[in-house]
């Protein structure tokens, strides 16, 4: 009779490896935030480039922009939530345009209940499930064939993300009332976490809808709504500063700031505008490097610029920096819907003026100008 071994044989010490890297489906380890720490060969080879060019990028900037919304707006705040989501359908971007439909499960590991070591990632091919729904949007697609019928399509589309926005609003501010309340009963650390995380994701979403309605109502052809007056502008410009030096105080922001008079605008908007090109300048500029902000009166003019140092921006992505939806192809790192400079630059033709941009390796410099009177 054949010994059988009382110990199974021992495992190659490097048959983990064998398996990560030439395992049929993707893998990605990758920290709390998304960010990849490091990815099979698989999983590079779809997106085409090497497992070393994917570390620092986050998985969501690997989906197109509907899947990209889904995952930061859902799937991040339920990972984060109960620690894992499984056999979610979404789509990886190819480098030129092309889409690979996948499976997705995620789990989180911690050391603690609100300490996340990292987040696995197994992404599975998904083709032939996809086929059947992708020969359905191409039926749709050829019924749409006429230019009329097109132009139909898109204004309902964009009428319905202006309507979903809207009506969004009702459920969050019921939320929100609800959160509030807890927060006045007696909660112990863990609950407070998740308190403070449900608020936070909230905040995010009110975000998310705004620029989703502010980009609706660009695209629908009426523009961004304004509310011009005229006011000092000066309290309003050094408050969205202060707001940012107390949220990055690592950060150094100078300031050229001499408004004496007033100006005709929305101060609101050119808030929102002046918030989104610094946001911008602290994400993309050298993490050691100073922004500075210049608002002053020029002639007839108001003038504001948004100035930092650190890498030029490609002159090819100057070409399209104001279209929506661009930053997963300029700056694939970063977080967000790629909407702010889009919803910044329709704010500076509301204002009958305009937004430009200037790159070098010195300096990376946005600059709004408009009239101080309307015409």
């Amino acid at each position: 009779m054949e010994h059988l071994p009382d110990q199974p044989p021992a495992v190659s010490p490097d048959s983990f490896e064998d398996f990560f890297e030439n395992a049929l489906c993707g893998f990605l380890i990758a920290d709390r935030e998304g960010r990849i720490l490091r990815a099979n060969a698989r999983f590079a080879g779809w997106v085409g480039c090497s497992p070393h060019e994917l570390v620092g990028t986050r998985f969501p900037d690997h989906l197109p922009v509907g899947d990209k919304i889904f995952y930061e707006t859902h799937l991040d705040p339920l990972l984060k939530m109960q620690g894992c989501f499984d056999e979610v359908a979404l789509e990886i971007a190819f480098k030129g345009g092309k889409r690979l439909p996948v499976f997705v499960n995620a789990l989180e590991r911690r050391d603690t209940p609100n300490g996340v070591i990292h987040v696995k990632f197994a992404i599975a091919k998904a083709m032939d499930r996809r086929k059947y729904e992708q020969g359905l949007l191409q039926g749709r697609t050829a019924a749409l064939a006429s230019s009329e019928q097109f132009r139909e399509a898109v204004a309902l589309r964009e009428q319905f993300m202006a309507i979903l926005g809207h009506d969004l609003r009702n459920p969050l501010a019921a939320v929100e009332s609800a959160m509030r309340l807890i927060a006045k009963t007696p909660l112990d650390e863990k609950a407070m976490g998740i308190m403070v995380f449900v608020q936070q994701s909230l905040a995010r979403m009110h975000s998310l809808i705004d620029s989703t309605m502010d980009f609706a109502r660009a695209r629908l052809g009426g523009g961004i709504a304004i509310d011009r007056r005229s006011v000092l502008l000066e309290p309003a410009i050094r408050h969205v500063v202060g707001e940012f030096r107390i949220a990055f105080p690592d950060r150094t922001i100078e300031t050229d700031i001499s408004l004496p008079e007033v100006v005709n605008c929305d101060p609101q908007r050119v808030s929102q505008l002046l918030s989104n090109l610094v946001a911008n300048a602290l994400a993309h500029g050298a993490s050691d490097g100073t922004v500075k902000v210049c608002a002053v009166l020029d002639g007839s003019e108001f003038v504001l610029s948004v100035a930092n140092c650190g890498d030029p921006i490609p002159p090819e992505a100057l070409e399209r920096l104001f279209q929506p939806f661009t930053r997963e192809d300029v700056r694939p790192s970063q977080q967000g819907l790629g909407l702010g400079l889009y919803i910044s630059y329709e704010i500076a033709r509301a204002h009958g003026g305009d937004l430009q941009v200037s790159s070098t390796p010195e300096e990376t410099c946005f600059t709004f100008r408009m009239p101080r009177w309307l015409p």
